[in-house]
């Protein structure tokens, strides 16, 4: 909405019928959720107010625009203008209703930006102002709230429902539904601190009873975040959906960044524990993109202290394969001669050789592939490629001196160091290994080699099966994801999936293997430096 307010900052003769009509629209669109609406109306009584010199309008105007940069998380403006409103009414008596007023919010401010020990000495000061004010139980039903929030804050939970309590039954006293529906809305966030999940889910259910047309819709998406917190807690995941989606809509369509970051953050919990990892990373990124614009509302105040994203700890067991198995098969095979017994004897100790030498040389490429990781600085090509050419000069050096332990391959010295580059290439420039279904076949093919071809190329150049190497490029590419600063809030499925791995459980296997440290020990390591 484009306003020229030019039109409205100049004297005029009968200033209250444009101020009531203002302030009516302004109420409205308050209602509705439209906040940019609000703020515009607000602007425009300010502007009336101001010009005509009507200091209560003025001040009024103020506290309304501070509250809708207060919704919309602009923490800095919102002070501004509460302590602008408050330089004008130090001439007011004690009990004056704009003072307590201004008091009261700044409190409430106060508990937004995590200060919850000024928000309690504001609101005992409100409370001590409304003492000279004659609808005293209006002052100390908002100011209850405030001080139930704030020691919810503090972890101090007896206190915070005490003071609840004693808002609700003023608000019920009062007939005051909409101050009933944000104290109810402050009971469930504290009955979903203490854990108990049934109780948030029966106290929210009666708070949506009490949301009418007539109350803001914020309050509606804050009650359906509880519920759909509530339903995660009771592992209830499927029932999370429908209020945590009706919240995350809310918040976008009104432009509330805490309620859309919260449901943002629910709702990538929620379609992880329900297996649908695809939806649960678009809820993780759209999550950290709107705790980034959250921030940057807090850039200029004091930051909050938020708690980090809660993440679903899981132990995590990494495991080798038992792979040497010894078959008795002595009392079986009893009734046989003793050339059978032979026999078996010298199959199982060629197949236990033969796998225990398996093993041997699995463990000495599982160490050379930790080697090539451990170093944090070199690029994983260059590695790959110092590899590759060492490994081409000791073939050249076998083949010159005919050694025994030189195996020919169905290509030349030159050949394999062409497919070397070309493999090398490929993977920097494509990135295969992030699809999360791919195949050795269908690297082969967009590398214009046979399977059988692309096989012989990993193991003469690298010395790697397929699986073997695509694997260190995604745990590679996990391991600068979670040392990148725009990546710290991301969940450990979020950083895997993003780096090709298909499953959580197979990421957690291969970083453990491969690094020694599992994928949530190694984030926790390098999140200090970021």
């Amino acid at each position: 909405m484009d306003i020229d307010f030019s039109l409205y900052n100049k004297v005029v003769n009968s200033p209250q019928d444009s101020i009531t009509k203002y302030k009516n629209l302004s109420r409205e669109a308050y209602r509705v959720g439209d906040l940019n609406t609000f703020k515009t109306y607000s602007d425009i009584v300010l502007a009336i107010a101001i010009a005509n010199d009507l200091e209560e309008i003025r001040v009024r105007s103020l506290v309304n625009i501070a509250i809708y940069y207060q919704q919309t998380d602009q923490y800095e403006k919102s002070l501004e203008s509460y302590l602008e409103a408050e330089k004008l009414v130090t001439v007011l008596p004690n009990g004056s209703y704009l003072k307590i007023l201004i008091e009261t919010n700044l409190g409430n401010l106060h508990n937004s930006l995590g200060n919850s020990e000024l928000a309690i000495l504001a609101m005992k000061k409100a409370l001590e102002l409304s003492k000279d004010h004659d609808n005293t139980e209006e002052f100390e039903n908002v100011a209850y709230s405030v001080l139930g929030t704030a020691y919810l804050n503090q972890k101090k939970f007896h206190e915070a429902l005490t003071y609840m309590k004693l808002s609700k039954k003023l608000a019920i006293k009062m007939n005051r539904d909409d101050n009933l529906i944000r104290t109810m809305i402050n009971i469930s966030e504290c009955y979903l601190k203490e854990k108990k999940y049934e109780d948030v889910i029966k106290n929210s259910s009666e708070v949506l009873e009490l949301i009418t047309n007539k109350e803001s819709i914020e309050s509606k998406a804050l009650t359906q975040i509880t519920i759909g917190a509530a339903y995660i807690g009771l592992e209830k995941y499927a029932k999370a959906l429908t209020p945590l989606e009706e919240a995350k809509d809310i918040g976008v369509s009104g432009g509330f960044l805490k309620i859309k970051m919260d449901a943002h953050n629910y709702l990538a919990q929620v379609y992880e524990s329900l297996g649908k990892l695809k939806k649960s990373l678009g809820e993780q990124k759209a999550y950290t993109q709107t705790r980034d614009q959250y921030f940057k509302t807090l850039s200029k105040a004091q930051r909050l202290k938020v708690e980090k994203e809660s993440e679903i700890k899981s132990d995590i067991i990494s495991q080798q394969q038992e792979s040497i198995v010894f078959l008795s098969k002595e009392k079986q095979l009893s009734i046989f001669a003793g050339v059978v017994l032979v026999i078996l004897f010298i199959v199982s100790s060629i197949i236990y050789w033969n796998r225990r030498r398996k093993l041997k040389e699995e463990s000495i490429q599982l160490q050379g592939d930790k080697l090539l990781l451990k170093s944090e600085n070199e690029v994983l090509k260059d590695k790959l490629n110092t590899i590759a050419l060492t490994n081409h000069k000791q073939k050249i050096s076998e083949q010159n001196s005919q050694s025994k332990e030189f195996k020919k391959t169905s290509f030349s010295l030159q050949e394999q160091e062409k497919h070397m580059k070309n493999v090398l290439e490929y993977m920097e420039e494509k990135k295969p290994y992030l699809d999360h279904e791919i195949k050795q076949s269908d690297i082969a093919k967009n590398l214009d080699m046979s399977v059988h071809l692309f096989s012989e190329v990993l193991n003469a150049c690298f010395k790697k099966n397929f699986n073997s190497f695509i694997n260190l490029y995604r745990v590679d590419q996990a391991k600068q994801l979670m040392k990148n600063p725009r990546y710290k809030h991301y969940k450990i499925l979020a950083i895997g999936y993003e780096a090709g791995f298909p499953s959580k459980t197979s990421f957690n296997r291969v970083f453990k293997n491969l690094v020694g440290l599992t994928p949530t020990e190694y984030q926790k390591k390098h999140s200090n430096s970021l």
